[in-house]
């Protein structure tokens, strides 16, 4: 049976959020998947790149061969549901890789009418075992497969020497938006010193929130664009955090940690480095079983775990992570996914 996949238009090639699309688009296309549209576009103008997506998609569903399977990415803005009307007709199979459920981001009214939607798919590609038991509760009508974690594609662009771990001090990256008024990051000063402190990656940092900026654990280390990000970041443990509270991941996002994946998680791999992330989060019971980083409850915790950790149980942790990296670089998770899926 033919395996097809409809590439898309994405408003930057260098886009962070369209990062994890494009990975799976590559990653399909070298196993076998072949694109029945236009080839992958980086069109900035959001009318000129809806036209082409748009046309593409349309070409692609005129071409699609009767009782192939489909594989589809979502959410997909207004094209998903005109894609399921086109591979209805020709009776085509259809395997749908999630990555983000709406209603469970920000809009919980939106539940049932999502649920609809991608019940029309034979089976969903959903990011652990978390997402899947609340599909599961919320009675979708068809089979899911755990991906476990997003994969990451990645060519250096830049060649930065990277400094050698210093035990006196791990560097704790934090990479992402910082512009919150109440962001847990400019709390982080308030809580007992060890023997690390953060560096810091991304847009938002507001200097001027430092409580005390002669005596701060904050290093702001600049913003870089999302394609070169990963060879400046520089550090030994990459944290998983979201909110405003330093006690739980608080808020919508935080709270939509408990469900997903963050692509921010791989990307830490990629760089080489352990997790902390959040006890409750949905990937930590991955990060615990690969033996990839630590969980934490609160953020008040990671003095204590640093100061405990013993070189021996670092230097395991690192080799853990650098064979994650191997697999999310090759594709893995996601091929692995698709031959449940199949």
């Amino acid at each position: 049976m033919t395996k097809y996949y409809i590439a898309r238009n994405y408003r930057s090639k260098y886009d962070a959020a369209g990062k994890a699309k494009m990975d799976c688009e590559v990653i399909l296309e070298r196993n076998g998947w072949k694109n029945l549209g236009f080839k992958q576009t980086w069109i900035f103008n959001a009318i000129l790149g809806t036209i082409v997506s748009a046309v593409g998609i349309t070409w692609a569903l005129l071409r699609l061969k009767k009782k192939s399977i489909l594989c589809l990415q979502y959410p997909l803005n207004k094209f998903y549901r005109y894609i399921l009307w086109g591979a209805s007709l020709k009776r085509c199979h259809i395997v749908t890789i999630v990555h983000d459920v709406i209603s469970l981001k920000r809009k919980a009214y939106f539940t049932e009418k999502e649920i609809g939607i991608l019940s029309k798919s034979e089976c969903l590609i959903v990011h652990n075992e978390h997402m899947r038991k609340w599909f599961e509760e919320n009675k979708l009508d068809a089979k899911t497969v755990e991906l476990d974690i997003f994969d990451y594609l990645h060519v250096p662009i830049v060649d930065i020497p990277k400094v050698p771990v210093d035990q006196k001090q791990y560097r704790i990256v934090f990479a992402g938006g910082m512009g919150g008024n109440k962001s847990f990051i400019y709390q982080l000063d308030t809580l007992k010193r060890g023997n690390f402190k953060y560096c810091l990656y991304g847009v938002g940092f507001n200097a001027n929130k430092i409580i005390n900026p002669e005596d701060t654990i904050l290093d702001y280390k600049g913003f870089f664009p999302s394609n070169e990000v990963i060879d400046h970041i520089d550090g030994d443990f990459g944290l998983v955090w979201y909110g405003d509270s330093l006690e739980s991941c608080d808020g919508a996002t935080g709270q939509y940690l408990k469900f997903n994946n963050p692509h921010k998680l791989s990307l830490y791999l990629q760089c080489e480095m352990p997790i902390i992330i959040w006890e409750k989060a949905g990937m930590a019971n991955f990060v615990s079983k690969n033996k990839i980083g630590i969980t934490i409850g609160s953020l008040s915790e990671i003095q204590e775990k640093l100061m405990n950790l013993s070189q021996d149980e670092f230097d395991m942790l690192k080799a853990n992570v650098l064979k994650m990296k191997e697999k999310l670089s090759e594709g893995y998770f996601l091929q692995a996914a698709l031959q449940k899926a199949i």
